[in-house]
């Protein structure tokens, strides 16, 4: 059915012949393709659960120009395909059930009490467990969660980035593992960023305490609120730094807060939003830094351009009919 492809479009589910089917028909129409993405973008911050748009507003302004007469679309007979998108805003955003594709998309299964979730690349997808834990997902991220009685411990390890609001329980700690470190829970709001392509593992403590342990259970170090800890396995080192709070709170709220990065981690986390890979033809551009705010929402070729404002280089895109797309910087 048309309502499921465009729902698989949006969470990234749909299959590299229907992606390439889609888009092929969407750049057909320039309008189309523009109102396109402006769905998209609102559906993202509305699966985000952001509250700070005023999605009712956004949604008629597009539904204006949605209804409005066209040329017919290629894939879907008339505008059928922002219709479509149309109703899943509403169910998304407007219909009060903002979770409902996103939840869908991200609780994988459960066995013999291990709960797995999943976040697709270009969205951030919220979990709230019954005793008021809430954790955030970010793109292309995973998360197993159990509680295990036996100990008494709610256990959960991480592979990507998530935030964490931990509902403190005395009799019932909550420990995350992360790679080769483990983060213990005092009352906290914290941050871990732990993909495996990374050469670092990041907590950013937001609020409470937290203890960072090996994953043999020796301590590391322990955060007070405002502090990140960057932890290299190869090297066995630990480093301290500040961290402002909005840094750690803006990824789930549909930006890129980019501080003093280098550009090839730039591009590793625009790849990991976008589905695309980068590489590099001149290497000493890696280590070119750039600090600002970006929007997700937008297009990538959009948020090359801007960081090409500060940044010198050039980059060339080469379409894969099998793959991600890949961006050569030059």
């Amino acid at each position: 059915m048309e309502q499921d492809l465009l729902a698989r479009i949006l969470t990234g589910e749909a299959t590299l012949e229907e992606k390439e089917r889609f888009y092929k028909a969407l750049k057909s129409n320039g309008e189309e393709e523009k109102l396109f993405y402006e769905v998209k973008g609102l559906w993202v911050r509305a699966s985000m659960g952001n509250t700070r748009i005023d999605q009712d507003a956004e949604f008629e302004n597009l539904w204006k120009r949605i209804a409005a007469p066209s040329k017919r679309f290629a894939l879907l007979p008339g505008r059928k395909v922002l219709q479509y998108a149309a109703i899943i805003l509403i169910v998304l955003g407007i219909g009060g059930a903002a979770g409902y594709f996103l939840s869908k998309n991200r609780y994988l299964h459960s066995g013999s009490g291990i709960q797995c979730y999943s976040s697709m690349k270009g969205s951030v997808s919220k979990i709230e467990f019954p005793d008021g834990t809430k954790v955030w997902l970010n793109s292309d991220s995973r998360l197993t969660y159990q509680e295990d009685y036996k100990t008494r411990q709610r256990i959960a390890e991480l592979s990507g980035e998530a935030y964490f609001e931990i509902k403190h329980r005395d009799n019932f700690p909550f420990r995350v593992k992360a790679g080769q470190i483990e983060v213990r829970d005092l009352g906290t709001t914290f941050n871990v960023k732990a993909y495996p392509e990374d050469h670092y593992i990041e907590t950013a403590l937001v609020e409470g305490k937290a203890d960072i342990l090996t994953n043999k259970g020796d301590p590391l170090v322990s955060l007070n609120p405002g502090e990140s800890a960057m932890y290299y396995p190869e090297r066995k080192k630990i480093e301290l730094r500040s961290i402002s709070s909005n840094v750690l709170s803006d990824w789930r709220n549909g930006r890129f807060v980019i501080r003093d990065e280098r550009l090839e981690d730039i591009f590793k986390e625009l790849g990991r939003w976008y589905d695309v890979k980068f590489r590099f033809e001149d290497q000493k551009l890696k280590d070119y830094r750039f600090t600002g705010n970006l929007k997700k929402s937008t297009t990538v070729l959009h948020v090359l351009e801007m960081l090409k404002l500060t940044t010198d280089f050039n980059y060339r895109v080469v379409e894969k009919d099998n793959g991600p797309d890949l961006i050569i910087i030059y």
